[in-house]
């Protein structure tokens, strides 16, 4: 869950910890795989803070050593994959009515376990979340961040902020509950009858934007991206970094080359996107980042070959390049992934 931009509360390092002792994991190993150190867990009156890295390493490996994504806290799992087996085919809807309404489908054709529902009412559109047995859920750990998933993702989805009017949560206040202004940007009120995102009405209408290209490299840095600070871009900058995953090798690609695609001159393009307070340069060195992290984590491909891909003259410009972005050699990098 994200907090201010570049920490999150120890207390969901715990309570993540929690669930995977609950579940016959050796939550000690986890934290230390995910760079936490236990010991800081063993405190709960201890207010640190921890990184997004760290956080969403750690979620990842209960995810994937329990092989569930609802950590245990409800009454049947959904296995490792079901999330991105949903997000690609709500990649593919018209709008963010269509989203929400697939996410619902979707998950009530596997599982009891949960009950997420579309509702409309005046300029009031409410996504709701019920588990069947609430007790399971004993943090609110998965109240909280399936509430966070429901809102980050869908706007993603449409490249664009989702103001929320309100959270609704079917609880008292919890002691960390100053940290859910920071993660939903709505008030929250407590001890409501259910668990409900309510949002502008007129949101529902508002087109996808992203593509099963995009949402590839997304579902390659989740759950980072979801427990981040979001970050849209705007109308041309979505449009070039489309162009640049759609070619596949975007360092080979110019922006005479993304101007004409797009059906504007290199002048006009270079316009909008200094708008956009961006470049086309900018855009297409984050893309290029992207791709790498992307292309690491497949252990086939050899780092000859994915400086090629990039566009990179050889291998060592591609290193020099990527500890550039992420401060340690591709080789390492990839390393660190295993």
């Amino acid at each position: 869950m994200t907090s201010d931009r570049t920490s999150i509360s120890l207390h969901y390092a715990r309570s993540l910890a929690s669930a995977a002792r609950q579940l016959g994991l050796d939550d000690q190993q986890l934290l230390r795989h995910a760079g936490i150190d236990p010991a800081l867990c063993l405190d709960a009156h201890k207010r640190l803070r921890i990184t997004p890295e760290q956080f969403a390493a750690l979620l990842l490996g209960v995810w994937q050593n329990a092989n569930d994504e609802f950590m245990g806290l409800t009454t049947s799992p959904a296995k490792y994959g079901t999330f991105a087996l949903m997000a690609r085919q709500a990649v593919n809807q018209k709008n963010l009515r269509g989203v929400y309404r697939h996410i619902s489908r979707f998950y009530a054709l596997f599982t009891e376990a949960i009950s997420l529902s579309l509702e409309e009412d005046g300029d009031e559109a409410r996504f709701i979340m019920a588990l069947k047995d609430d007790s399971l859920d004993t943090n609110h750990t998965f109240a909280e961040f399936f509430l966070l998933l429901w809102h980050r993702f869908p706007g993603w989805l449409i490249g664009r902020f989702m103001p929320l009017k309100r959270v609704e949560f079917n609880y008292p206040a919890p002691l960390h509950g100053r940290e859910y202004r920071l993660i939903y940007p709505g008030p929250a009120l407590f001890e409501q009858p259910r668990l409900m995102l309510v949002f502008d009405r007129a949101m529902l209408d508002e087109p996808l934007v992203q593509t099963e290209q995009t949402l590839r490299q997304h579902l390659d840095q989740a759950p980072l991206v979801w427990v981040s600070r979001p970050n849209f871009f705007p109308h041309f900058s979505r449009k070039v970094i489309n162009q640049l995953l759609t070619h596949g090798e975007p360092g080979n690609l110019d922006m005479e080359t993304v101007a004409n695609a797009l059906h504007v001159t290199s002048r006009t393009l270079r316009r909008k996107l200094t708008q956009e307070k961006t470049s086309f340069q900018a855009l297409k060195d984050k893309t290029r980042r992207d791709l790498a992290i992307r292309y690491l984590s497949q252990p086939e491909l050899t780092l000859a070959q994915i400086s090629a891909r990039l566009g990179f003259a050889d291998p060592a410009a591609f290193s020099r390049a990527f500890k550039q972005w992420m401060g340690v050699p591709p080789s390492d990098y990839r390393q660190q992934k295993k």
